[in-house]
């Protein structure tokens, strides 16, 4: 009996939308499922979208695709209960096209990446929250749903970072969550005057201002930063926590939330807000979250659900992963109904393309660096102690001046941290880097 589809992919987000792009460009027939009442409907994510691997399948996208504005400065700090540090980061090249990064909503960049799915030919089907993958002993043979079998040769999980698919399976054969690589995303969106929004962020019509923070706002133990940025007109702000240091600390997220917008270095830039969207979302943490594999028997995986999430603990990026995972999926699934085979030889391709478009490298490269951003002292002592030492090096007291040494030596006192400590992160941020 003949399959179904070509291809079957589950969830239309950045790389469930992108393979069924591709795939449909490539004449397969492709099915495109969505979990949700419509494509981007659960989906609160959004923040900065870099870099242009949609070029391959819709050249000029950015003059399409529902983007808020062109990113022009990002800024970089830490975080005390009473103080903040930051610097900032501007290139000109940033504010001519093509533009190196935008900040989008997902709820409308998703519905509209996935009606471009079905312009090239793929069948868009939404409210299928997929029951299962369709085992055959080890090879997957499609879906079900509702008692409904929908067969392909070749299946594109692509359900995000709580992949339901694939958790307690051979792809992925712990049915649970690690605590150890999975964050918790937490983003609110207020309402403010695109005019008022430019003056109090020092930017143009369409362009942006984005930022993230080393929270050292928090109970001892609780780990995590703090994001903003600018869109048309909303502002986008809130945590990334790392899940585990919330266990058994007495926290509560929304508590946690409130006093990261209550400092007087992000309050200021709310003022006057409208409350539009709140809500949270699983983030997978990089290498640490990865599946057994990448693919087997009639299967890929892509995007969140792959652990594809890279973090240097200074940027998250999510969506340009995804894209180029998506499409890398799709480009290999081509080649297999081209050799009429979706064996684990020929989806090997998946695996080499990862690697040929640095993918597979990137979260490697990195992989020692959760060791470093995951400190506890990050979220502690040092926002504390670099702090301490520009308020001394920038002050006025009426007193002597004190050498930059004696500056040093006394922020380290009102850090709390020693000079062994300090020399041996350090050393460890250099050999992790």
């Amino acid at each position: 009996m003949a399959d179904d589809f070509d291809a079957i992919v589950v969830g239309a987000g950045m790389a469930g939308s992108s393979a069924a792009i591709r795939l449909a460009q490539g004449g397969a027939n492709v099915l495109l499922l969505e979990r949700g009442a419509e494509p981007g409907s659960k989906n609160l994510s959004g923040g900065v979208l870099w870099g242009h691997d949609l070029d391959r399948i819709l050249p000029n996208w950015w003059h399409e695709m529902p983007v808020e504005r062109h990113v022009i400065r990002k800024r970089f700090g830490f975080l005390t209960p009473e103080s903040s540090i930051s610097f900032d980061f501007e290139d000109a090249a940033w504010r001519r096209e093509p533009f190196v990064a935008h900040t989008v909503l997902r709820a409308r960049t998703d519905a509209w990446l996935a009606s471009k799915a079905e312009a090239a030919g793929a069948t868009l089907v939404s409210s299928v929250p997929v029951e299962r993958l369709n085992w055959e002993g080890r090879r997957v043979h499609g879906v079900v749903q509702g008692g409904e079998t929908m067969t392909a040769p070749v299946t594109i999980v692509a359900d995000g970072a709580n992949s339901r698919l694939s958790l307690g399976t051979p792809i992925r054969p712990d049915p649970r969550l690690s605590g150890e690589a999975t964050e918790l995303g937490i983003k609110e969106v207020y309402r403010l005057e695109p005019s008022v929004i430019e003056e109090r962020f020092g930017v143009g019509p369409g362009e942006a201002h984005a930022e993230e923070w080393v929270t050292g706002i928090f109970p001892p133990g609780v780990m995590g930063g703090g994001f903003l940025y600018t869109n048309q007109d909303t502002v986008s702000v809130g945590l990334i926590l790392n899940l585990q240091s919330l266990f058994g600390k007495g926290v509560y997220s929304h508590d946690l939330m409130e006093r990261f917008k209550l400092h007087p270095s992000i309050a200021g830039r709310l003022r006057g807000g409208e409350l539009v969207e709140y809500g949270a979302k699983l983030i997978s943490s990089g290498w640490a979250s990865r599946p057994s594999a990448f693919h087997g028997d009639g299967w890929m995986i892509a995007g969140d659900a792959a652990g594809f999430v890279f973090s240097n603990g200074i940027v998250i990026q999510g969506m340009n992963y995804a894209v180029r995972s998506g499409l890398e999926a799709a480009e290999t699934a081509l080649t297999a109904k081209q050799a009429g085979s979706s064996s684990p030889a020929t989806l090997a391709e998946y695996d080499r393309r990862l690697e040929a478009s640095h993918v597979l490298p990137d979260f490697r490269d990195f992989a020692r660096l959760d060791r470093v951003k995951w400190n506890p002292r990050i979220y502690t002592v040092y926002p504390r102690f670099a702090t301490e030492l520009f308020r001394a090096m920038t002050s006025e007291t009426g007193g002597p001046k004190r050498s930059v040494r004696r500056l040093l030596r006394e922020a380290q006192k009102a850090a709390g941290i020693g000079t062994m400590t300090l020399a041996r992160d350090g050393i460890d941020l250099v050999r992790d880097l």
